[in-house]
């Protein structure tokens, strides 16, 4: 009877371990969506404080953005609706060659508005995004392989 009794005990321990696990992973705080002139907005402010622009230069990047945005929106609206089904390599691949074009073409609009230093400045604060995000992706990856499946984004345990 102690043995069974003991059993039922671990059992709903260990369950309620688990709950309180997947209930973290819940809890956390969401970012607030942005609406597109909002995301815009914050694109510019970012770029005017990063790069010094001026109120004129400022006038000619805004509808570059605009126009970027539109783009994105487009083509993540054009993803949920279809979203019953996955990529192929062929789809992925152009979707890919694409967006490569519009950034070459929106990177020669931009450069024809920014001053040499701005655009080297521009470029290299997008390079170290992309590292950074890359770090991010890979300790995303280890924390997960560490967790067994289960990254409940609270790395503070051991404290």
């Amino acid at each position: 009877m102690k043995k069974i009794i003991f059993a039922v005990l671990l059992l709903v321990g260990i369950s309620s371990f688990a709950q309180e696990q997947t209930d973290k992973k819940l809890n956390k705080p969401k970012r607030e969506k942005l609406t597109p002139e909002q995301r815009e907005q914050a694109m510019l402010d970012r770029m005017t404080k990063e790069l010094s622009l001026t109120a004129q230069q400022q006038e000619q990047v805004k509808p570059i953005i605009a126009e970027q945005n539109a783009k994105l929106q487009s083509v993540m609206s054009e993803r949920a609706e279809g979203n019953s089904k996955k990529m192929t390599t062929e789809e992925r691949e152009s979707l890919k060659a694409k967006r490569k074009e519009e950034k070459k073409a929106t990177e020669a609009k931009l450069q024809s508005i920014l001053t040499p230093e701005q655009f080297t400045k521009m470029k290299s604060n997008e390079a170290a995004n992309r590292e950074k995000m890359r770090q991010l992706r890979e300790n995303r990856g280890n924390r997960e392989k560490d967790n067994g499946g289960m990254d409940n984004g609270d790395n503070n345990d051991m404290n």
